[in-house]
């Protein structure tokens, strides 16, 4: 299957993988996920090469690994590379690492550059290095960079390289022009609103009479498949746990001023303003704001004047490296509650509403310094823990059993008796031993008397590795056995039929002259509204997808049935039809906006196609075939 992606392509895969590639073009260059593999990066450790830029394992895993998160929940395990590839997991991961690596090459050769001071303030606004106080936290940036793989070098000239892809993704967008008679069409199809009444059937609360024999043995025979027993392996691992080498080290007062000294400087919180910006192109208009304006009516006399809505003129928090230099100082004299005079930059005319104020904060060495001590405890504890990594390795291709490695590393054995997916032993009861979920995924996708790979443990707070010395398949269970099972799952089965017969008999009756909500009260069947919708943003939270195109598809009163999940299905009639959205421009506007970033999703995919051309793609299969 990835042969497809050597080759241009321009199928409807591409344009799923290009719906989310936008917001990958334009977010931080952390990829933080589940990283298990620790063993590939002892072997060749890129999955593809894209021009000049290599994609490593680690990058590629991590984004599998979230990728398939909801479909591994699904079915209770983890899927290996050979199905994934068959789902197209794995190529969906790699192509949306291509097409980033692509646009990435391309930003280097147009020679696109990125300052230190706005690397530095992606980075510290970024959420995701932020702690529970919102504020940027450098024990968590370190943690997160360190467990996926980066340095810190590695890390900010990822950053630099995603920022200057921005700048070369936001004028492919920004140079778009939608055509007005494009804008009215659409926005008459698209804004078009419907609201509906609908009743809910819960599948589970019909009554229907106890399945009989017959009916019973019949549909155990038809669905044998569906009744085996569970699989369980018995299995040793050994645990590197870092928390527990931590334990017995000690850290001094230097180790940790030290610390803090490194850090000192991006332990300062900046000050900061919350402001609300009026900015229009004329003098004049601004001028005519200014003699109009104070603190209460700032909102009013923005929609009023300059036609900006509350989104519009809300900055937020800004410190001084993300104000225009020509009005910063000025701003910065304001205090909370002031409206400045009108400002001129390079941007426009400005008026400044402060809101609230934030004085530079440094924070001090006693407020962190426990902090810094257990993350140095803890750094010190994986250290240790990988140094043992080498050792582990050269003992293992010795031949020495685990019960020989454990006494010799002085490491934890941990061993399970015919445990299950989730940890269960057979008899039902929880091995508090293997509850970690990595080791368990690896445990089920291993072969019988094959070691694994070496793990990181959950947390990334250590290495696992684990052999599998017994696996029970699933045997096919008697219908005595699997009885319980057999009669549940039939019984909901007619209780599905018997709720769909009702659904197909209320739409014969309203198509027959009754009223729906008489249909309903005699059925004791309550009837809800949902208030108007359209085609962009149905209301899916009430409704399933499919319901709302058979919506738009029908006439006022017409009635309308689908499944909502397994237990419930909808009965729609469709209430009214409305166009007043098409004709405000405030919604127009919106959309059209939309139909742009639309438009941009398929001329950066064309453009993508360019690039495959220009830039050479290897993929190294095998690395990715290591990566169970």
């Amino acid at each position: 299957m990835l042969t497809t992606l050597r080759n241009s392509s321009k199928n409807s895969i591409l344009k799923i993988i290009f719906g989310t590639l936008l917001t990958i073009l334009i977010i931080s260059f952390g990829m933080w996920g589940t990283e298990d593999l620790v063993g590939v990066s002892q072997k060749q450790s890129s999955v593809a090469t894209v021009g000049k830029i290599d994609i490593s394992s680690r990058e590629f895993y991590s984004l599998y690994s979230r990728q398939t998160e909801e479909i591994r929940k699904l079915l209770g395990s983890s899927l290996d590379i050979k199905k994934s590839r068959e789902f197209g997991y794995v190529d969906r991961a790699l192509s949306s690492l291509i097409n980033r690596a692509l646009f990435n090459n391309e930003a280097s050769e147009l020679g696109l550059s990125v300052s230190d001071i706005n690397v530095r303030d992606k980075i510290l606004k970024d959420d995701a290095f932020k702690d529970d106080l919102g504020q940027f936290s450098e024990l968590v940036f370190r943690q997160l960079i360190s467990e996926s793989g980066y340095t810190e070098d590695s890390y900010v000239e990822g950053t630099r390289q995603d920022l200057a892809r921005e700048q070369m993704v936001e004028t492919i967008s920004s140079s778009l022009i939608i055509p007005e008679v494009m804008k009215k069409k659409l926005s008459e199809y698209n804004l078009e609103e419907r609201s509906v009444d609908y009743i809910t059937i819960i599948i589970e609360n019909e009554k229907v009479n106890p399945p009989s024999e017959e009916q019973i043995k019949k549909f155990y025979d038809d669905n044998k498949k569906l009744f085996l027993s569970k699989e369980f392996r018995t299995a040793q691992t050994l645990l590197l746990d870092a928390k527990e080498y931590a334990k017995k080290l000690t850290v001094t007062e230097e180790e940790i001023k030290l610390l803090y000294e490194e850090r000192k400087e991006l332990l300062v919180e900046p000050a900061q303003r919350f402001l609300h910006q009026i900015i229009v192109d004329e003098k004049e208009l601004i001028d005519s704001i200014k003699k109009k304006i104070n603190y209460k009516n700032f909102s009013k006399i923005a929609s009023k004047e300059a036609s900006l809505s509350e989104e519009d003129i809300n900055l937020g928090w800004n410190t001084k490296n993300e104000l225009p230099d020509e009005i910063v100082e000025k701003v910065f004299k304001l205090k909370k509650g002031d409206v400045s005079k009108p400002i001129k930059s390079s941007f426009g005319w400005h008026i400044i509403k402060v809101i609230d104020s934030k004085n530079r904060n440094e924070i001090k060495y006693a407020e962190v310094k426990n902090k810094f001590k257990n993350e140095i405890l803890l750094d010190k504890g994986k250290e240790a823990v990988f140094d043992l990594q080498d050792e582990l390795e050269d003992l293992l291709a010795s031949g020495s059993t685990f019960e020989e490695i454990s006494k010799i590393l002085d490491v934890q054995l941990i061993n399970a008796k015919k445990i299950d997916r989730n940890g269960l032993s057979a008899n039902g009861k929880i091995n508090k031993d293997f509850q970690d979920e990595r080791i368990l995924r690896t445990i089920f996708n291993q072969k019988l008397n094959e070691e694994g790979n070496i793990i990181d443990i959950d947390k990334d707070e250590g290495l696992a590795i684990s052999l599998v010395n017994e696996i029970i398949n699933p045997r096919q269970l008697s219908l005595e056995e699997a009885r319980t099972k057999v009669v549940d799952q039939l019984t909901f089965k007619l209780k599905q039929e018997n709720a769909s017969k009702k659904a197909q008999s209320i739409q014969v009756r309203v198509n027959n002259g009754e009223k729906f909500t008489d249909i309903a009260s005699a059925l004791n069947l309550e009837i809800k509204g949902v208030k108007p919708f359209t085609r962009v943003l149905p209301d899916s939270s009430e409704l399933p997808i499919p319901l709302i195109s058979k919506i738009f598809d029908s006439k006022i009163g017409e009635i309308n049935i689908e499944k909502k999940g397994e237990n419930e299905i909808i009965i729609s009639q469709t209430a009214e039809i409305l166009d007043n959205l098409a004709t405000n421009n405030k919604e127009i506007k919106e959309f059209s906006q939309k139909i742009k970033d639309d438009l941009t999703i398929d001329l950066l995919a064309q453009f993508s196609e360019a690039l495959r051309k220009k830039y050479k793609i290897t993929i190294n299969d095998d690395v990715i075939d290591q990566l169970n």
